[in-house]
């Protein structure tokens, strides 16, 4: 008997979208850095791809301190085909952190599997072994997050589009710790425990 699959329910682009809404106002060797207030409705609206994209970044606002959307020169996945065409080999990558700012990446964990297509990595920011570095990408899409307490970063960097993310400066207090209202607590057979 053939069980029933649901397709995967799938919005498409708002009609006017842009893959590059916004100028560039600092650049680096490895990244352009746009100004546009990423928590303003109206520049969501030019981020977001469809309406559910846009609700979750609205839901969002509350959790973050800042959005910005950075245009990548050299996603990830275009640093390990280099290395991959030349022999070498990827300790240290450079993350987009906000306002120009970059988060050299020290690798200290690899599952690519030797593919420069598609990878996971982790580590820590260079010279500080009490941070936490978590990359994943696959061809020109990447997906970060940079937690150091020590030096008050927290920054997760969601794909937009091929060579482009968006930097969000986390609030560690709320970001990720589960709905705003909801409860938390774990439920046990045993009560107290």
């Amino acid at each position: 008997m053939q069980h029933p699959v649901s397709p995967a329910v799938v919005a498409a682009n708002y009609p006017d979208f842009q893959q590059r809404p916004f100028p560039v106002a600092f650049e680096s060797p490895a990244a352009q850095w746009t100004l546009a207030d990423g928590r303003d409705t109206n520049i969501i609206r030019q981020l977001a791809h469809n309406p559910l994209e846009y609700d979750r970044m609205v839901e969002e606002n509350s959790r973050i301190f800042r959005r910005q959307l950075v245009y990548l020169k050299a996603t990830a996945a275009s640093v390990f085909e280099q290395a991959r065409l030349t022999g070498g080999a990827v300790q240290q990558l450079t993350l987009p952190g906000m306002d120009g700012q970059e988060l050299k990446f020290e690798i200290v964990k690899s599952d690519n599997k030797g593919s420069s297509r598609q990878g996971m990595f982790s580590g820590h920011l260079a010279g500080n072994n009490d941070s936490l570095v978590t990359l994943a990408f696959q061809d020109g899409r990447e997906a970060f997050t940079v937690l150091s307490p020590k030096e008050n970063i927290f920054v997760v960097g969601e794909p937009r589009e091929d060579g482009q993310v968006i930097i969000k400066d986390i609030d560690p207090n709320t970001y990720g710790v589960g709905p705003a209202q909801g409860d938390d607590s774990i439920k046990t057979a045993q009560p107290g425990k």
